[in-house]
């Protein structure tokens, strides 16, 4: 809509296609704010609801309950998830005795994942017992996991090929799960643990009490602990063998650490192919070199490095920034003295660092974009539940209306966020059938115009008999829907946003062309990253979970698609995808299914 400014006047009429409520009267109210000696411009607020129906309020407000009641467990429960896997892997990396830190790992479990938790780990080929946890309350009946793996739990180990019981999508209550030998569980899941596709035992977590059964984040969570475990029991593995070996050299080759090998007088003696690949520094240019002149910045850098005598099970490992050809790189790293000199070994954390650090943005940004919605809710809903000063009518349907607006706002982030959350658990099932992609871009442009502002102008263009396309109906609507939501978005100022639709060899190209703010150079690789946003700050204003260009992003891959970004002759840009025509999908993959076909009329 348009902002009207102090002192103008003008008669503003619309088209509404009432969603959550009933058709009923419309009233449009501005208002001009006088703060601080000037005014400020507000815009319109559409007041819709049922001027007959006073119940409707509490309705309202008991559903806001709902939708706040289920973010916040959203968020707790992803934040609790987060702390555990953050937790085990400070534990994992902090000592060198294994058998400690699965011990801390698998009670760090069951105080947050499970009522019992079994580790079992290959010894010169057998399967053997190493760790057994329980929650304080799940030895209530005496039972106990037995002393010997069960053979369930050695073909998980040997195979690689995870469990979970009842299986995903199984939604009856039947027996009890006897899965660990002396347990009926509620529910189990089995991973295995491997490195370098070598077993090396297997991960057990088991529910015997009341409760949920295990779901699909459940079994991602155990699986992405399993690898940890792996791979520091690899790394522990690798250790014993430098210590027993006296060709160190040959074993290092295979670590993923880079490590660095200093004699007494601090000349470098061993520099690994992970530690070439780290800092980009060739073993040539560096082995009989003095480190200090060798390695640019080493000599401020080691001064931070604790060295110990000996391995200690307390011993932390510090990150540092240093400096290669590829910029700036975060290492973790840690020294250990001995006769004949110190051994430092370092591992790369610059992705793991970006990542946290995007993380914490999207944290921080999702706190923001649902304390917004929520909190013009809860003003609203308190507002009307006052009784010391009367509404009117149109008092009543503006906060009614705020109220739905803002709800089904929040709703959006919300399924935002479940729905990144199924993509990135395989859990998003696609139909792929046959329709008309000429007819899908008239109406994604018709349904939008309704609500885009005066001041956005939505064409639309297609050539006459364009293929049907190939792909999942509703996905591809979505994938459409956001790109023309995010041009109108990011064009604050108004101009045109343009919908084009054509076939280039093979497949048809969809094009969302807009006037706006446009895209940096620099964010253009990024912007399909999940989290990534361009004005994390919101200098210019403009709000977002980061994750609706990635949703774009995996839904069109998945599809067989690709889609990308481009400037739109020097003025906002320019986002395009392409799907597959069926002829094509047809002569790659075969004939498919029959299904519907939506042409235009």
């Amino acid at each position: 809509m348009r902002t009207l400014v102090t002192g103008a006047t003008g008669r503003i009429g619309s088209r509404l296609v009432p969603r959550l409520l009933t058709t009923r009267p419309v009233r449009v109210v501005v208002r001009d704010v006088e703060r601080a000696g000037r005014y400020w411009d507000l815009g319109c607020d559409v007041v819709l609801g049922d001027l007959r129906e006073p119940e409707v309020v509490q309705r309202a407000v008991a559903g806001m309950d709902a939708v706040v009641h289920l973010a916040t467990e959203e968020v707790a429960e992803r934040q609790s998830r987060l702390d555990l896997v953050r937790r085990a892997g400070r534990e994992l990396t902090s000592t060198l005795d294994h058998q400690a830190a699965l011990s801390r790992v698998a009670d760090l479990v069951v105080r947050e994942l499970a009522d019992w938790c079994v580790i079992d780990l290959m010894d010169e080929g057998d399967l053997k017992r190493a760790v057994v946890a329980r929650a304080e309350a799940a030895e209530v009946d005496g039972r106990r996991p037995g002393d010997k793996p069960s053979s369930e739990i050695g073909a998980v180990a040997e195979t690689g090929e995870a469990r979970i019981l009842p299986a995903l999508g199984d939604g009856a209550d039947g027996e009890p799960v006897r899965f660990l030998d002396g347990l009926a569980a509620r529910s189990v899941i089995c991973v295995p643990l491997r490195a370098r596709k070598q077993p090396l035992g297997a991960v057990t977590i088991a529910r015997t009490g009341r409760g949920a059964k295990y779901d699909a984040d459940d079994f991602a969570l155990a699986q992405d602990l399993a690898v940890r475990i792996g791979l520091v029991l690899d790394r522990g593995r690798l250790h014993n063998e430098v210590e027993e070996r006296a060709d160190a050299a040959r074993v290092l080759e295979h670590v993923g650490d880079g490590i660095l090998l200093l004699d007494r007088n601090g000349v470098i003696r061993l520099w690994n192919p992970a530690a070439e690949a780290i800092t980009g520094i060739d073993a040539k240019s560096v082995l009989g070199r003095s480190a200090a002149e060798a390695i640019p910045g080493w000599q401020n850098a080691a001064d931070q490095v604790p060295v110990l005598g000996s391995p200690d099970p307390g011993h932390e490992e510090i990150t540092i920034p240093i400096d290669t050809g590829r910029g700036e790189r975060w290492i973790s790293i840690s020294g250990v003295g001995f006769f004949g000199g110190t051994v430092y070994a370092f591992r790369d954390l610059t992705d793991v660092r970006r990542l946290e650090e995007i993380k914490a943005d999207f944290i921080a940004t999702a706190s923001h974009e649902l304390r917004t919605p929520l909190a013009a809710i809860y003003g609203a809903a308190q507002t009307l539940m006052r009784h010391d000063f009367a509404l009117d009518e149109g008092g009543r349907e503006r906060f009614v209306s705020l109220i739905a607006d803002e709800s089904e706002r929040l709703g959006r982030i919300v399924n935002e966020i479940l729905l990144a959350n199924q993509l990135d658990a395989g859990r998003l099932d696609m139909e792929f059938e046959p329709f008309d992609p000429a007819d899908l871009a008239e109406r994604v442009v018709e349904a939008t115009r309704a609500y885009a502002p005066p001041s956005v102008t939505l064409t639309y263009s297609a050539p006459e008999g364009l293929p049907p396309v190939s792909a999942d109906l509703d996905m591809a609507r979505q994938v459409l829907v956001n790109l023309v939501e995010n041009a109108i978005k990011y064009s604050p100022d108004g101009g045109h946003v343009e919908v084009e639709v054509d076939e280039h060899d093979g497949n048809v190209r969809f094009a969302v062309r807009d006037e706006g703010l446009g895209i940096a150079p620099d964010d253009q690789d990024r912007i399909f990253e999940k989290f990534y946003r361009a004005d994390p700050q919101m200098v210019r204003g403009v709000g977002g979970t980061g994750l609706g260009l990635y949703i774009c992003k995996e839904l069109v891959s998945r599809m067989g698609g690709r889609i990308w970004v481009e400037p739109n002759d020097g003025k906002g840009s320019a986002f395009f995808f392409e799907l597959q025509t069926v002829e094509a999908a047809v002569l790659a993959h075969g004939n498919i299914e029959p299904g519907r076909l939506h042409f235009r009329h």
